[in-house]
């Protein structure tokens, strides 16, 4: 192998040299960043947060310093009705209460998987990835719909949240110790009976650090509210359960996971299924109708139009701002500032692992103009001191680019695509990109 040595940094720097305006770029990014020096203004300016469609969502949700936004989006498709239908000027679904028992889940799932393995070499694949997929913050829509038709669901004035929910990571650290601990333990008996009591003591003690940490889930409760015309109103006795069947239940029947895998090999029009990725153990794994971005679009404007919102995931860390909530692919000059990339299509970024889905929020709204998108209205949950009051704007062509998943009613998608249901899904390896099980929708 060819190493790298004077003649080449000669060459190397020549040819820095010979561009004259790499001198005043170099200027600007060693006194602001690559970041800044490299934002577009007039791209900013263009957005102007105004939608010819959209949904009425009030109060911005904050999933603060953890990684819970897959939850967030998912209870944020609900709120909108629930607050049309008992007249609110605004409401929170409780996060904290899901948040508890998916982590009690994710630890079940965690022994399972290390039991399944314990005869398989410490250093196998199988193993590696057993002793990586651990008890975290990060999920999918498909983890809350489990969770949720599992446990049901109350309202944040029943449980709110507390310091580790919002700041989650010396909580994890504690609990890994502790699972990785018994997983040793587990591998090193031979035992089924002793293997069983293993796991049992785990999830015990890590029982205790989430009651400690989150809370005690709440079984009972009254529900109590007080209306637009500040009247008072109050339903005793409700479980978790009941109130979600009641209030809750009809926002998610019907709904789909479509993805957009352009990657040759991975046909539209057909489903898509990663049994390994789950977060209770009677989960089937994810499955995804995998469509063209427009076919997802047409549904998306479909749904938008009546009155309902989707939750996405997408590579929120590329071409967007946090603090003015733009999502556009013209909003960095990198191709000028830093270098040119060249031709990088998104199924070569899929393969290389350049880009995965990272991060989950609603979309509540389009702007339309000569029948089609160009701006999409989303709903964050980063609070409201990002984006505009929390909103962010998304263009059409950050859309073709960057989302990977819609979650949406099948009644508004294409029929001929619907088809792809009736066929036997295909497995993902294991290992491909769209099986993120190390990289979390966070």
């Amino acid at each position: 192998m060819k190493s790298l040595n004077e003649e080449a940094y000669k060459k190397f720097a020549d040819t820095y040299e010979a561009q004259p305006e790499h001198t005043c770029i170099e200027s600007a990014i060693s006194n602001v960043g690559l970041v800044e020096a490299s934002k577009n203004k007039r791209v900013i300016q263009a957005h102007s947060f105004i939608f010819s469609q959209e949904i009425d969502h009030k109060n911005i949700t904050d999933q603060k310093q953890s990684g819970r936004c897959w939850l967030f989006a998912a209870l944020n498709m609900a709120r909108p009705a629930i607050m049309r239908e008992l007249h609110l000027e605004a409401f929170e679904l409780s996060q904290s209460y899901l948040y508890f028992f998916d982590n009690m889940e994710k630890t079940n799932v965690f022994l399972d998987k290390i039991i399944q393995t314990k005869h398989l070499d410490i250093n196998s694949r199988e193993v590696v990835r057993a002793l990586t997929f651990k008890t975290e913050d990060g999920g999918y829509f498909e983890y809350f719909k489990a969770l949720i038709e599992k446990y049901g669901i109350v309202p944040k004035t029943v449980m709110g949240e507390s310091f580790h929910t919002e700041n989650s990571q010396d909580m994890f650290a504690r609990v890994e110790e502790i699972i990785k601990k018994y997983a040793m333990d587990i591998r090193r008996s031979e035992d089924d009976g002793q293997i069983e009591t293993l796991k049992e003591e785990c999830l015990c003690k890590v029982y205790g650090i989430f009651v400690k940490c989150i809370g005690k889930p709440v079984e009972q409760f009254d529900f109590e509210y007080k209306d637009k015309d500040n009247k008072y109103h109050i339903e005793r006795n409700m479980t978790p359960r009941t109130f979600y069947k009641k209030y809750v239940a009809h926002t998610y029947e019907n709904k789909i996971r479509l993805i957009h895998d352009p990657r040759a090999r991975h046909p539209y029009g057909r489903v898509f299924v990663n049994p390994d990725i789950k977060n209770i153990v009677e989960m089937d794994g994810l499955k995804g109708l995998n469509v063209p971005t427009e076919v997802m679009k047409t549904a998306m404007i479909r749904s938008l139009q009546d009155g309902q919102s989707a939750w996405f995931a997408c590579d929120v860390g590329k071409m967007s701002d946090r603090k003015t909530g733009i999502m556009d692919t013209r909003l960095f000059t990198y191709e000028e500032t830093v270098a040119p990339v060249g031709t990088f299509t998104k199924a070569d970024r899929l393969d290389s692992r350049q880009s995965v889905a990272t991060h989950a929020m609603n979309i509540t709204g389009v702007n339309v103009k000569d029948g089609k998108p160009v701006y999409w209205k989303v709903e964050n949950s980063w609070g409201d001191k990002n984006g505009h009051k929390g909103i962010f704007s998304m263009t059409d062509a950050w859309f073709d680019a960057y989302v990977y998943e819609l979650i949406i009613d099948k009644k508004y998608v294409d029929s001929r695509y619907l088809q792809g249901f009736e066929q036997e899904p295909v497995p993902y390896s294991p290992y491909d990109a769209f099986c993120t099980i190390l990289n979390y929708i966070k």
